[in-house]
């Protein structure tokens, strides 16, 4: 194999790994979302704002797409997102960014995980621990000296036999810093009120409260993801 062909063969696979990582991924720009969550698992969320997507961008940006298949496309992408019913409006804005507003409610007592807006490009995830994960959960954070790992334990959550976590995904840092380079930004705030016991959170700011409310500010790819760590009360089955 010629230098020439092993560089051809590393840019298509790179591109392969793009593709799959842009296909269904959806980043905000400009939003406010809020979720309410119950100690019993039971949630509810609400997204105000636009959501650009990633492969439609790239596919634009790169000149694959020029008009009339820009438009096909506009429409393909705004019926994936409407064949979720949790988006009530959904409007092109241009340059594959999309205006809409999304709510959905839902209990963990009923589904393992809730992710908004796709489970491949989460903004915003909630999940419940089993005894199994939760293994392989605590194994990463030892691994990454995560701090959780102290705050679980002075918040006394090894006796928590239930346990749900609210969580982000990030883009990796050569794709966030290519979005940066080329005028992607962000801008938004995510506000969560649970009266749930917590054990570890990264929230910007929290009011104190019942239920209490934390609060993230966003303004930057680069920023670390919302995560918490949270009791979970199975509901009864009586």
């Amino acid at each position: 194999m010629t230098y020439r062909s092993i560089r051809s063969s590393l840019h298509l696979a790179v591109l392969a790994l793009f593709v799959a990582l842009t296909a269904s991924c959806y980043l905000p720009n400009k939003f406010e979302l809020t979720m309410q969550v119950a100690p019993d698992g039971r949630y509810a969320v609400a997204y105000d704002g636009t959501l650009t997507q990633l492969l439609f961008l790239q596919r634009i940006g790169s000149g694959e797409l020029q008009g009339h298949a820009i438009d096909e496309y506009v429409g393909i992408y705004e019926n994936e997102m409407r064949r979720n019913s949790g988006f009530k409006e959904v409007t092109y804005l241009g340059n594959a960014e999309y205006q809409v507003k999304y709510e959905k409610q839902g209990s963990l007592a009923k589904e393992k995980q809730y992710s908004f807006p796709t489970r491949r490009g989460i903004v915003l995830g909630l999940r419940r621990w089993t005894a199994e994960s939760a293994q392989d959960y605590i194994a990463r954070f030892e691994a990454t000296g995560h701090p959780a790992l102290q705050s679980l334990a002075e918040a006394g959550f090894a006796s928590e036999p239930h346990i749900m976590e609210l969580f982000g995904d990030r883009l990796p840092a050569k794709m966030r810093q290519d979005l940066i380079a080329n005028g992607f930004w962000i801008q938004g705030e995510i506000r969560i009120w649970t009266a749930a016991k917590v054990g570890y959170h990264n929230a910007n700011r929290v009011v104190e409260g019942n239920p209490s409310l934390y609060i993230w500010s966003v303004d930057d790819l680069n920023q670390p993801s919302p995560h918490m760590i949270l009791a979970w009360t199975p509901p009864s089955a009586d």
